[in-house]
């Protein structure tokens, strides 16, 4: 909590020599201690549960020291509680685990791999540049290898596609005018997922519980939020096809909440925009109104590829995108093409519609000018910086920080009541908490776990309204059930 965003040692060595002035002999960690303990391994272990009780009060006292400047009272040590409180829920995560049906798994990883040849077979039209002499040598191949940058650059521009690299940036706004863009992208996007989950998962099944238990790490991102590893549950895929592969035990279900739109209505809260506020208080949808305002249409005539592009401007916007960002991040995420004409005036459009966020925006460039080195949530979780930050850093901290924060408290909340019910929490993605529970406990889990996350946001949004959408079914990515 002190040091969150700064890359320094936290070791139990690393501050016993700092703040003690005790050098830890750590040689018998890597020692044998599934044989009879030697009494220097003994020693040791004494030693490192000792060291924790002259620790803590200056811990507590570095807490207690840093206030909150918008909140006089509010210490680090209120959000460092928070943290220590919820570190029950995250060893429930890890010990109940998540199931996988390795058969559906193992069908959906055939139909990447063959979705990848597709995309490889498109890009063998590419060849290597200037090396036309090659097929001739029937040992040696003119087919460019899609993973090298330097061979795919070359080829591309031998095919007289008018690119200068082969980021993501520059080849999102040609996909739509050349096929072999858009299938060297897809490509790369297979390649990763293939690599990353379809072949790697299955590794991950533990071999009593026929689970996967991932590891979770509390403060794994500078924002707050956790991160995961062993494997990285987090960044599954959000389509149906990869979800619905993790299933609930038989006679259990899964219920997934998530808060809808939590980080524009934080926006709304911090920003004060009045337009957003009455939005969210009528209980509106603020991405019809975005699409309206920026595309000059009446509401009613708002498509859904409109609203699509008015989701890719409120994201991308609150984080202070520039107009080319803007441009891949809406054909990335969104499927939606624009020129960097139309991003720009629809970036224009958007500050002068929500006057409170363009604003709130201008008060942290300013004080960003002035060189701050940290940033608060409204909870008081800190980050920091050694160097200056990025400006879009310093506006995401106190949104995504106080996500994190919601969604901890909620865990919080949670695990306290759900000891009552034969539910068991198995996950939690950014905005989103997944149980599994006996099916005919479904609905009063569902009841409980929608009062737990709404008073935990409301804690810090009154008077933004909030909504948690809830599914209840067999698997994760499955309807209602």
């Amino acid at each position: 909590m002190l040091t969150a965003g700064l890359k320094t040692s936290l070791s139990l060595q690393t501050l016993a020599q700092k703040l003690l002035n005790i050098e830890l002999d750590k040689t018998q960690q890597v020692s044998d201690w599934s044989q009879p303990l030697t009494s220097k391994q003994l020693q040791y272990a004494a030693l490192d549960a000792a060291i924790l009780l002259k620790l803590y009060p200056i811990l507590v006292k570095k807490l207690e020291r840093w206030r909150s400047l918008s909140e006089g009272n509010s210490h680090l040590l209120k959000i460092a509680q928070m943290e220590f409180h919820c570190m029950p829920a995250v060893a429930q995560m890890e010990l109940n685990g998540m199931l996988l049906d390795l058969s559906r798994w193992k069908r959906l990883g055939a139909k990447l791999e063959s979705d990848q040849d597709a995309a490889l077979h498109q890009l063998s039209q590419l060849r290597i540049a200037g090396n036309a002499q090659m097929s001739l040598l029937p040992e040696m191949t003119d087919t460019i290898n899609p993973n090298s940058p330097q061979q795919v650059l070359a080829a591309l521009q031998a095919f007289g596609i008018p690119v200068n690299s082969t980021n993501q940036k520059e080849l999102v706004p040609l996909a739509k005018h050349y096929p072999v863009i858009r299938a060297l992208l897809d490509y790369r996007h297979l390649s990763k997922i293939t690599a990353t989950f379809a072949d790697s998962l299955p590794k991950h099944i533990h071999p009593v519980t026929a689970r996967i238990h991932p590891t979770y790490y509390q403060l794994g991102a500078r924002s707050g939020r956790f991160s995961c590893r062993n494997p990285p549950l987090q960044t599954i895929p959000r389509d149906a096809a990869a979800r619905t592969c993790f299933v609930a035990a038989p006679g259990y279900r899964i219920v997934r909440a998530d808060y809808s739109q939590i980080e524009l209505r934080i926006v709304a809260r911090l920003s004060g925009d009045a337009q957003m506020q009455r939005v969210y208080r009528k209980g509106e949808d603020l991405h019809r109104l975005t699409a309206a305002l920026v595309t000059g249409k009446a509401i009613d005539a708002v498509s859904e590829e409109d609203r699509r592009l008015a989701k890719a401007i409120n994201f991308g916007l609150i984080y202070g995108m520039g107009a080319a960002k803007l441009q891949s991040y809406a054909e990335t995420k969104y499927g939606v093409t624009l020129s960097l004409e139309e991003a720009k005036a629809f970036r224009k459009r958007f500050f002068e519609a929500y006057t409170g966020v363009a604003e709130w925006h201008g008060t942290i460039k300013r004080s960003y000018i002035r060189g701050t080195k940290q940033s608060r949530t409204l909870a008081g979780r800190r980050r920091r910086w050694a160097d200056k930050p990025r400006l879009a850093e310093l506006l995401n901290h106190p949104v995504q920080g106080l996500n994190a924060d919601i969604t901890k408290l909620a865990l919080v909340k949670l695990n306290k009541v759900l000891a009552e019910t034969g539910a068991k929490l198995i996950c939690t993605v950014h905005d989103e908490i997944l149980l599994e529970c006996p099916a005919v406990e479904a609905k009063h889990v569902s009841d409980l776990l929608h009062r737990c996350m709404i008073v935990s946001a409301q804690k810090f949004l009154h008077p933004i309204p909030v909504v948690v959408d809830i599914k209840v079914s067999s698997s994760w990515g499955g309807g209602e059930a």
